[in-house]
């Protein structure tokens, strides 16, 4: 079974989470919801390039490089890797799209400081031509992307407290 946290975190030790195996299945079931778009996707406007983009920056602003890379690698939307790593305000992002500065925004927000996120905040979004559905496809790639880099981080700890144990 493929498992993206391992494979973003690079470790190769999952025992940290073995005693919880459904919560781990869930993770990957959410990854594969929201990153394997099909065809008749309901929500099309957020094609599958698009989500990786957004899981990139979100990755980016949470200071997991190795996340970043993993969906930058996913994707194949000009100049990714520069909207990921310089956001609405790096020059990439000036040239882009309103839909796609609006959406880098949000990713900004919602990862640096989800309560300050308002109502203005989502209306700027529907503004910038985004639909309610897809405002909340992209703010659900963000909150598990956050979780999922934090149980990268998480693993990557303990295997780095398991070597540590090992050499005394």
């Amino acid at each position: 079974m493929t498992d993206v946290i391992r494979e973003i975190a690079e470790t190769d030790s999952d025992a940290p989470r073995a005693h919880r195996p459904a919560v781990r299945e869930a993770a990957q079931a959410a990854y594969d919801a929201l990153f394997e778009v099909e065809l008749a996707d309901p929500v099309p406007g957020v094609d599958a390039d698009l989500r990786h983009l957004i899981a990139a920056r979100a990755a980016w602003v949470d200071r997991d490089a190795a996340a970043t890379e993993w969906y930058l690698a996913r994707t194949a939307h000009p100049e990714a890797a520069a909207l990921a790593t310089d956001g609405p305000d790096g020059a990439a992002g000036v040239r882009a799209p309103r839909r796609i500065r609006a959406a880098l925004r949000h990713v900004d927000l919602l990862v640096a400081r989800p309560a300050a996120s308002t109502r203005d905040d989502l209306t700027a979004l529907t503004a910038a031509g985004w639909s309610a559905a897809e405002v909340i496809v992209i703010s659900q790639i963000v909150g598990f992307v956050s979780y999922q880099v934090r149980v990268a981080h998480a693993l990557r700890v303990q295997e780095e407290l398991a070597l540590a144990e090992e050499d005394a």
